[in-house]
């Protein structure tokens, strides 16, 4: 099957467009070769193009070939990008100099075959298979291990040994599998690749490693590795937060493993998370809607907490991870803090007496991220953030989760509207929406 982008590139109007660009830097080409401005040096007939391309750019005639190159190609392509549009103009720019002047029509057949020529080159030679250099996304212990908050650090440790007490098998006690395709879109793989062990307290204790995969450019492979290697660790502590419920960050309780770059994973959250992960890149790399809808909510949402993991300051990461909660469930108009809290409390709490719990635990946090925000110092600002980076996931998970429920049931997909009167229809009755599960997230407000 011909590669996706060699067929966008292959478009008619596409090399239309290009020609008449063409035709000016050609013409400015000859022009500058018969009348030298007085702020130009003489150059040599190979340099021609050169100073030709740097007079339509000054003039922005250039821009032309970028503008048609995203047009025909990069609007139509799927995310993530196999190559840039920077990379594609720089290799067109190069194979289009005229070989010898006076310079050529680009009606032609020599420009024919420069365009024939930029595709095979680019089919050929760009677009090639290529793998990136392994890098880890996340700590996963072999084990799943109850821990209680109140043990001390020695006693820890002993359980977490190979034969300690209290120790239990993953809860599927089977091995996991860790050599597999986690996620493919638009010709790009994401691969578990296998385990890398790393110094630490804990005998059992790995990082999980993966590899970026693909027909794509050299660039890009590059540009997509780092990419991945940014935002999944962040995909991952979503799935960490609504994993097994701890009573304070794990990061207190595993003090010797830096969770800051790789949130702690159990075995049995891996394998279970692997699917909303996929959902999470799914969402990530897809193009916004000019509409409103569950989806562009979604969206942005990810791109909030991707955001918030990596902020130093707790503040700004409270703040994210609020504004991703405003992203999912927030509604334009009066009471806005309100109608979010209600929101929430409906979407994730089950028991209609403990929604009013729920709602006050959501304005707090609300508070605390406004007074954080106008540089106000609160008490356990580290801890306001934690709980609302929980909530987020919880929310988001509950938004995703309801929306494939509604997906597989072959209903139309739903509006934020729909689902906002939805959650004020049924805010006291028992129960969450249809496709939404109990969530641990709701031990923030029941503690």
């Amino acid at each position: 099957m011909t590669d996706e982008i060699i067929d966008l590139l292959k478009n008619s109007k596409l090399r239309t467009e290009i020609s008449q660009v063409m035709a000016k830097i050609y013409s400015y080409t000859g022009t500058i070769h018969d009348n030298p401005t007085d702020d130009m040096e003489e150059v040599a007939d190979e340099d021609l193009y050169d100073e030709a391309w740097w007079r339509v750019e000054i003039f922005g005639e250039a821009e032309g070939i970028q503008d048609a190159f995203q047009k025909y190609v990069f609007n139509k392509m799927q995310e993530p990008h196999r190559i840039s549009l920077d990379e594609v103009c720089e290799i067109f720019f190069d194979m289009a100099k005229p070989e010898d002047f006076p310079c050529p029509d680009p009606d032609s057949e020599y420009a024919n075959s420069v365009y024939t020529g930029f595709l095979n080159y680019m089919s050929n030679h760009v677009l090639s298979y290529r793998h990136s250099a392994p890098f880890p996304i996340c700590t996963v212990f072999d084990k799943e291990t109850p821990l209680s908050v109140g043990y001390s650090w020695d006693h820890q440790t002993a359980i977490l040994k190979p034969g300690g007490e209290d120790q239990a098998s993953n809860l599927n006690n089977s091995q996991g599998t860790y050599e597999c395709t986690l996620w493919s879109k638009a010709g790009v793989n994401l691969k578990l690749v296998g385990r890398g062990r790393f110094e630490s307290a804990f005998r059992e204790a790995f990082r999980l490693v993966t590899q970026v995969t693909g027909c794509m450019s050299k660039p890009a492979c590059k540009e997509l590795r780092a990419e991945f290697e940014r935002i999944l660790p962040s995909m991952w502590r979503s799935i960490k937060l609504l994993g097994k419920a701890l009573d304070m960050p794990s990061v207190l309780l595993f003090p010797s493993i830096d969770e800051s770059r790789f949130p702690i994973v159990s075995e049995s959250a891996l394998h279970t998370g692997k699917v909303f992960v996929q959902k999470y890149l799914d969402a990530y790399f897809s193009k916004p809607t000019k509409k409103d809808s569950i989806g562009r909510r979604i969206r942005n949402a990810v791109h909030l907490l991707i955001e918030s993991d990596v902020q130093p300051n707790d503040a700004v990461g409270l703040a994210l991870s609020v504004a991703a909660i405003e992203a999912l469930l927030g509604q334009k108009g009066k009471d806005i803090t309100e109608r979010l809290a209600d929101n929430v409390a409906a979407l994730l709490e089950p028991e209609p007496n403990k929604r009013y719990v729920a709602t006050e635990f959501v304005k707090k946090l609300y508070d605390k991220r406004s007074r954080a925000l106008h540089g106000e110092k609160i008490e356990g600002e580290r801890d306001a953030r934690f709980q609302g980076r929980q909530l987020a996931a919880g929310v988001l998970n509950g938004m995703i989760a309801r929306r494939d429920f509604l997906k597989g049931m072959g209903l139309e997909p739903e509006t934020p509207q729909k689902l906002f009167a939805l959650l004020r229809e049924k805010r006291f009755e028992p129960g969450q929406p249809m496709g939404v599960w109990e969530s641990n997230v709701r031990k923030l407000w029941r503690s």
